[in-house]
């Protein structure tokens, strides 16, 4: 037979058995059947509980006093308390050493009304024992509990419906309540004594579900001091367990464990105050940001218009469609279209930026590139930007190097990172650039010869607006847009950049997925 669900009491046994090892207790309904058992005495007879839930006392106990046990459980379910003493010869039986069993019968009540009878046993041969020191340990437990540095209170309560009463706190806790240990013992939490000093209804709330047989022992409320103030406590409770008063009567246990939380809850609203005052200052940034994309937009916007003008009447002077120039004039034209190109880009940049900030996506083309080949024509892109500075670019292509993407927006990739090679190394430095095959996908890096990044520097490289303190001091241009494009364009060919430095410059290395077999080569014969 299964016992019905009891997880009160069976919670309430278990702490009963932890607290007092040599205790068994057996609870048993109208039947004189065993609901729950637990404690010594089953393995004295060599039992388990699950032998005897469901049986009859009578059947399970010794017959030499299975008649008067009987008629414990008659007496508890009948509403009223007993107590007998057996002495036992477990010789014969089990083999166990003997035992006097001191047997105490009380009424109880299961969740749905129904009476139930509740009998503890103790082998009091050990329990007299234990009793001779009791005096001694019960003055060591109150020295320990009346000096302990952390609040606490002793709360009993008696059998029935008497609620749970402070029968001791010790002086930490009258200090945390401006009292002295001996004022007002008996203070009732069940009538929520705040005026008492001790607590509103969350400790009486806490102490309710504790005797109970409930887990959730902790809660965060309030004392009144002696003086009106409220003082904020986190308070614990322990398990509920069985106890005998100093005039003999048994009650119930358990203690209250106190903490003031003054500093923490100060804290608490200090970081509360910060993080509302963190949270409208980013509120204001994004707001700031929104108002720079559009300037950046707009301004983008009405400079293109004029910009492309502009180059297209350089193009017709540099033809000399207008006229042919002179030496020096075509030399000045020349410089006027390079920097006119380098506006261009910028204004480019700045539409891409504002465009990626609003949310839109960059429509890139899906086909097979030789990476190799685009890593070739960025690098006579910028064979003139090396030239002016007397660097030297020292290549290493191992073509074909196919990749799946957009040739154009790869092309402005490399260009973009052999570009800011050429700035930031000296006049007559070296740059190298590599491209080829490497476990399943395709390597491109870029290194320079110049003064390399700082580490704290190197995480940022790739962010917005974001300017190397080497760029500032040697005024570099440029304007922090480029790299980050350059991020955003190879993740979108689901690939990655990354940047290291070391003493001999810095080096970018864009990986991205090889194809093993371009689609337009797929059907070429071998």
């Amino acid at each position: 037979m299964t016992a019905p669900a009891l997880p009160g009491w069976s919670a309430l046994l278990d702490a009963l058995t932890r607290q007092v090892p040599d205790l068994t207790v057996c609870l048993f309904d109208a039947g004189h059947r065993f609901l729950l058992c637990r404690g010594p005495w089953l393995s004295r007879r060599g039992l388990t509980e699950a032998d005897v839930l469901g049986r009859p006392v009578g059947e399970v106990a010794l017959s030499s006093f299975a008649r008067d046990v009987d008629a414990l459980v008659t007496a508890a379910l009948e509403g009223r308390t007993a107590t007998a003493e057996f002495a036992v010869d477990y010789a014969a039986v089990t083999g166990a050493p003997g035992a006097v069993w001191e047997i105490s019968a009380a009424p109880a009540t299961a969740p749905d009304g129904a009476p139930l009878a509740l009998l503890t046993c103790r082998d009091v041969v050990r329990v007299r024992a234990i009793d001779a020191a009791r005096s001694t340990s019960e003055r060591r437990f109150r020295t320990a509990f009346d000096t302990a540095p952390t609040p606490m209170a002793l709360l009993a309560t008696a059998a029935g419906p008497a609620p749970a009463a402070v029968s001791r706190v010790n002086a930490a806790l009258a200090r945390l309540v401006g009292r002295t240990p001996d004022t007002r013992l008996e203070w009732d939490l069940a009538r929520a004594a705040v005026a008492d000093g001790l607590a509103g209804g969350g400790l009486a709330g806490l102490v309710e579900r504790a005797l109970r047989g409930e887990t959730d022992l902790a809660v965060d409320t309030w004392l009144q001091h002696a003086d009106g103030t409220l003082v904020p406590v986190s308070a614990a409770s322990s398990p509920p367990v069985p106890a005998t008063a100093p005039d003999g009567t048994e009650r119930t246990e358990l203690v209250l464990l106190l903490r003031d939380t003054t500093s923490e809850l100060a804290t608490h609203r200090a970081l509360t105050e910060a993080l509302a005052g963190e949270r409208r200052a980013a509120e204001h940034q994004r707001r700031l940001e929104t108002l720079r994309g559009d300037f950046v937009a707009a301004v983008s916007h009405e400079l293109r218009t004029p910009m492309t003008g502009i180059l297209g009447n350089l193009e017709v002077l540099l033809d000399g469609d207008a006229g042919a120039l002179n030496p020096m004039q075509a030399l000045m034209l020349a410089t006027v279209e390079r920097e006119a190109q380098r506006l261009r880009r910028l204004i480019e940049d700045l539409l891409t930026t504002a465009h990626l900030d609003s949310g839109g996506l960059v429509v890139l083309d899906d086909t097979d590139v030789d990476l190799a080949a685009v890593a070739a024509a960025a690098a006579q892109e910028v064979a003139g930007q090396l030239t002016r500075r007397g660097q030297r670019l020292v290549p290493d292509l191992a073509g074909p190097a196919w990749v799946r993407g957009d040739a154009g927006g790869l092309h402005g990739v490399i260009a973009e990172l052999l570009s800011n090679a050429a700035k930031v190394s000296p006049e007559g430095g070296v740059v190298r650039l590599s491209c080829g095959p490497d476990d399943g996908a395709v390597l491109v890096a870029v290194a320079d010869c110049g003064p390399g990044i700082a580490e704290t520097e190197l995480p940022h490289v790739f962010d917005r607006f974001y300017r190397t303190a080497h760029a500032g001091e040697q005024a570099l241009p440029g304007t922090g847009l480029g790299l980050s494009l350059v991020a955003h364009t190879v993740a979108a060919h689901r690939g990655t950049v990354s940047a290291e430095s070391g003493p001999d410059g810095a080096v970018f290395t864009v990986r991205l997925p090889a194809v093993p077999t371009p689609t337009h080569l797929a059907g070429s014969p071998a």
